[in-house]
């Protein structure tokens, strides 16, 4: 080693030196400093208790929030041991064993403090925890870690394990409002906490980590799984054996009746006390005097919670769910997760994952629209079978009432055809309408396959989800994340959020419009058609297999709503509700209308706006395509201006119509049936000694003959008997340049016989019956050039004819 080396490294190990030196004295100093602000280990509870108020957005209070509602201290020995040990397993295994500080789990909580500050963790002791629910600030600082861990030390030295671990249950928060275990008992089960077995005393210790998310009043299933969590660890430090833990975990979690969060939105109320929990812990949400503003609508929740009502109203009926929002902002209106919160406490409304049915088809179609397939482009609507690219064969039913052949996208929406949509959804790909209805706002996770098509997933969707993703729609294509809070307050009144809205394009204006003006028909004449609230609205009707789930998702400019009629905690058929099935389009269609006409009532009726991009034209409603001047049966289609579709392929020349038989018939009924077959005629008029005035006798073509549209058919109708001397009309008109719905006065007095005219048959041409009279009045609907025809008929039979023009302006 070189000289200049070995300087080097002695001048490096001696900054080294200074530097761990400073760093004691600093560490030294903060210690100092944090020790002579520690508080009193001998007076636990803070005793600055304050209640946190809950408004909703017209700033009526709707909750209130504070800890002593709900506490009851107990003895640990009347506290089961194996809650003790459950809460020990899961919450802090070597805590008869350390001083109070976790040295490794310190260290991992400080890396996440730096590293992830807005990230909650765990890694405290029991010491810990309760020192930080109980004597130290909330605030998640350097400096409040460094006190926790001197406090939990000091404390570790003033009272026994036993003592720390009685006051730790007795203080942490369970959820629902519940601090302690002897409150969490009561909460829960419904009995002391003493009275509590193994798989309840897994359970409540498993809520510790996060009420919000394993309170089985809230997520059951995520409660099962926590629960089991908790038995395997105390199997696994010996506290149980495994056999103990299978039995437990295998056990129905009996719960008792759970008290309401309120008189008013109780599910919304408790999703924002989650929201709320999760973000600033149960110590400043139940003790911080916390001022929360919320987007509730508590005149529209109570409009939803009417609607369901009504029309669920037998004890034996299904469930039902409802979510509104504001498609612009994102504002959640009303939130009903159930029929009777006392008896379901889980929210359907926001943690229900069930299967939408055809009401997923509205990604499909938004899917195919962006890619350029035309909305009236026809599809196979009979029952189909398809191979898929796995090699399996996929069967679809078809259009219902045993149709089969083309059908039109539109239609096909209308009457939720599932052939259609299935063969769509392999045309678009699963791939990209899985992507779609991820950007327009489905937020669970989709498994790209071909069946989602018709809602078949394979974890399902939430109303929320579902509402803000056809809000998406409603908002012109732009996608607003829901929200139920607008602003936190903290004691002071100092903000710690603000809601700022923000909308973000998910699919284009067009695409967005085009679709809802598809749904739209859903209501008109489709599906949905109980969903008629007598304002512009759009939506889709959903029913899963064996009617065990039912959906409406409807919207308006102003108000999205997802409907769900079911049963929370089953799969369930709904065949006979009041006597009849649950569709999409019976119960969930007819809550979703009462709700929403109530909900809007002071709201101005408006449509949806139409952006630039799209172009009106004719089509064949057979072939969906631009209809050609063959096509006999027509409409006015809406398309995205640069994926216009083509010109009918089907009718490219005359159409072939047989003539029918005309002889017999009088004239104006077979002019009127002539042009029901869209053939062209000329009148002939001859005498006739045996066929009455006005009857066909001979016509050419002959009947049966096969003709098209430009086809000229001859009829030759009877005059009557020859006269001597004809009769002569004669009329005049006034005014005689009328303007469109003039009364137009028809004066046959002029006309001359012979003999006597016996009749005056007038008519004028405007497609109106013949009218009889020497002078008559009429009126045209429209303006335009009318040829007037005036027959007379004399007392010998003898008839004759007069036409002129009317101008009508």
């Amino acid at each position: 080693m070189t000289a200049s080396r070995r300087s080097w490294i002695k001048r490096l190990g001696v900054a080294l030196l200074v530097l761990l030196g400073a760093a004691l004295v600093a560490a030294g100093v903060t210690y100092a400093a944090v020790a002579r602000e520690l508080p009193d280990i001998g007076a636990p509870l803070k005793g600055r208790d304050q209640t946190t108020v809950i408004y909703d957005r017209n700033g009526e209070v709707i909750a209130k929030l504070f800890a002593e509602q709900n506490r009851t201290d107990v003895p640990l020995e009347k506290i089961p041991a194996e809650l003790r040990q459950a809460v020990i397993a899961t919450e802090d295994q070597r805590f008869y064993q350390h001083k109070g500080v976790d040295p490794l789990g310190i260290l991992r909580a400080l890396w996440v403090d730096i590293t992830r500050p807005n990230v909650l963790h765990g890694g405290s002791t029991i010491t810990q925890q309760y020192v930080k629910v109980a004597i130290v600030t909330p605030e998640r600082t350097l400096k409040r870690k460094v006190m926790e861990a001197m406090l939990a030390y000091r404390l570790e030295h003033k009272y026994t394990k036993d003592q720390i671990l009685a006051l730790y249950l007795n203080t942490i928060y369970f959820g629902h409002g519940a601090y302690g275990v002897e409150a969490a008992a009561q909460t829960y089960f419904g009995k002391h906490v003493s009275d509590l077995d193994l798989a309840e005393c897994a359970m409540i210790a498993g809520v510790i980590k996060s009420p919000g998310r394993y309170s089985p009043f809230i997520d059951m299933e995520a409660a099962k799984q926590r629960r089991a969590t908790v038995l395997s660890q105390m199997a696994d430090l010996g506290f149980i054996t495994e056999e103990a833990a299978k039995k437990a975990s295998a056990s129905d979690i009996g719960l008792a009746a759970h008290k309401s969060a309120g008189s008013v939105a109780p599910y919304f109320v408790e999703y924002v006390k989650q929201m709320l929990t999760e973000k600033y812990g149960a110590d400043m949400v139940y003790r911080g005097g916390l001022t929360v503003k919320t987007t509730l609508d508590t005149a529209m929740q109570k409009a939803a919670e009417g609607a369901i009502a009504s029309r669920l109203d037998r004890a034996d009926d299904p469930s039902a769910a409802l979510v509104a929002i504001d498609p612009a902002t994102g504002e959640i209106r009303a939130m009903v997760g159930g029929r009777d919160f006392a008896t379901q406490q889980f929210n359907v409304a926001v943690q229900g994952l069930r299967q939408p049915g055809s009401a997923f088809k509205p990604f499909v179609l938004v899917t195919a629209l962006g890619t350029g397939i035309s909305p009236e482009q026809t599809f196979e609507c009979g029952p189909r079978s398809f191979t898929l690219p796995n090699g399996q064969t996929w069967k679809v039913t078809g259009a219902p009432g045993g149709r089969k052949g083309p059908m039109r996208l539109r239609e096909a929406t209308e009457k939720s055809v599932n052939s259609v949509y299935a063969a769509l959804v392999l045309e678009t790909g699963a791939e990209a309408v899985s992507e779609t209805a991820k950007s327009m706002g489905i937020t669970t996770p989709i498994k790209p396959v071909p069946a989602i098509a018709l809602g078949g997933l394979d974890r399902g969707v939430s109303p929320l989800e579902m509402a803000a993703a056809y809000g998406t729609l409603a908002n012109g294509g732009m996608r607003t994340t829901p929200h139920a809070i607008t602003e936190v307050l903290d004691a002071k009144g100092t903000p710690l959020e603000t809601a700022k809205p923000a909308s973000t394009r998910a699919i284009s204006a067009q695409v967005a419009y085009l679709t809802t003006d598809i749904l739209k028909g859903v209501i008109a004449k489709g599906t949905g058609k109980a969903a008629k609230i007598g304002r512009p609205a759009a939506g889709k009707t959903g029913t899963t297999q064996q009617y065990r789930d039912a959906w409406f998702v409807g919207y308006t400019p102003d108000l999205v709503a997802a409907v769900w009629v079911g049963y929370p905690d089953a799969q369930r058929e709904m065949l006979s509700v009041h006597g009849r099935k649950i569709t999409g389009g019976s119960f969930p269609a007819e809550i979703w209308t009462a709700f929403m006409k109530q909900a809007l009532a002071k709201t101005p009726k408006r449509d949806f706006e139409k952006p630039s991009g799209l172009k009106t034209a004719r089509i064949c409603l057979q072939s969906g395509q631009l209809a050609s001047e063959f096509c006999t049966q027509t409409a006015s289609g809406l398309f995205l201006a640069d994926h216009l579709p083509e010109k009918c392929e089907i009718h490219t020349q005359p159409t072939e119509i047989q003539v029918p038989n005309l002889i017999g018939i009088a004239k104006e009924e077979a002019l009127a049936l002539l042009k029901k077959l869209m053939l062209l005629f000329k009148v002939v008029e001859r005498p006739s000694s045996t066929v009455p005035v006005g009857i066909v006798f001979d016509q050419s073509p002959k009947a049966g003959s096969v003709g098209t549209t430009q086809t000229v058919v001859t009829i030759v109708v009877s005059k009557g008997p020859e006269p001597n001397q004809p009769p002569q009309p004669s009329f005049t008109v006034a005014p005689a340049n009328p303007r469109a719905g003039e009364a137009v006065t028809f004066d046959a007095s002029g006309s001359t016989d012979d003999g006597t005219i016996v009749t005056y048959a007038w008519e004028f041409g405007d497609g109106s019956p013949i009218v009889n009279g020497k002078t008559v009045q009429h009126a045209y609907a429209s303006p335009g050039t009318y040829t007037v025809t005036l027959w007379v008929t004399d007392d010998r039979g003898a008839a004759q004819s007069k036409t002129a023009t009317v101008q009508v302006r």
